[in-house]
């Protein structure tokens, strides 16, 4: 019979792998305690931080509109007003907003006067602009192009209350929601039914008054 060299090849690789295992305890040895723990954090934040997106994404209150964004920062000149911090809480206005609605002929029938749709830009510094657009009536009126600054006058629910820049009253709006406008009062005239502007998904910031100065609204951003 061949004699087997099975067990001696079997011995002589015996130092070979106490050796590996010193070094494999030493590895072992050497990593934080919390080394496994900091892997699965690290792998939890990866996944934060792609959910999450980029911070230099621009946020809705950075729209720059060509007006309402010369406010002065909290701390900055005299301590606001009672009034001005109840328009700071307005939370419908903490951003540019515009609405759009159609409002028929307040004064009369249809054949005295056009319905007109309305497109109402909000500033939270306290300035609006407005294109009121005629449809129908005896004949095609120009587009009407007003500003003015928006005060709140009432908080549950949030009502405003629009001034045209030499102070006349221009119009009254309760926030059914944060998206939707009810009209209380349009050109001084209170509507018998309701009719109501809606939020749209983008700012229009009514660029054929852009020639004109901003307002000092006196409104704290």
């Amino acid at each position: 019979m061949q004699r087997s060299d099975s067990f001696p090849r079997f011995f002589r690789s015996l130092p070979a792998m106490a050796v590996a295992a010193l070094l494999l305890a030493g590895c072992a040895q050497h990593r934080e305690p919390n080394y496994y723990s900091m892997q699965r954090d690290n792998t939890e934040s990866d996944a934060r931080h792609q959910a999450q997106g980029r911070h230099d994404a621009i946020a809705p209150s950075q729209i720059q509109l060509g007006f309402g964004e010369n406010a002065k920062k909290p701390g900055e000149g005299n301590t606001p007003s009672p009034q001005a911090q109840a328009q700071a809480a307005l939370r419908p206005l903490s951003q540019p907003r515009t609405f759009l609605g159609t409002v028929p002929c307040l004064i009369g029938s249809s054949t005295e006067c056009a319905a007109s749709r309305i497109t109402l830009t909000l500033a939270p510094t306290g300035e609006w602009r407005a294109r009121t657009h005629y449809l129908g009536g005896s004949g095609q009126q120009p587009d009407l192009l007003e500003q003015g600054c928006w005060e709140a006058i009432g908080m549950q629910p949030a009502r405003i209350l629009l001034q045209t820049g030499s102070k006349q009253n221009k119009a009254d709006f309760t926030f059914v929601t944060d998206n939707i406008l009810r009209v209380n009062m349009l050109n001084n005239i209170r509507p018998k039914l309701e009719y109501r502007l809606t939020r749209q998904a983008d700012v229009d910031p009514i660029d054929e008054l852009s020639a004109k100065a901003p307002l000092d609204c006196g409104k704290t951003q």
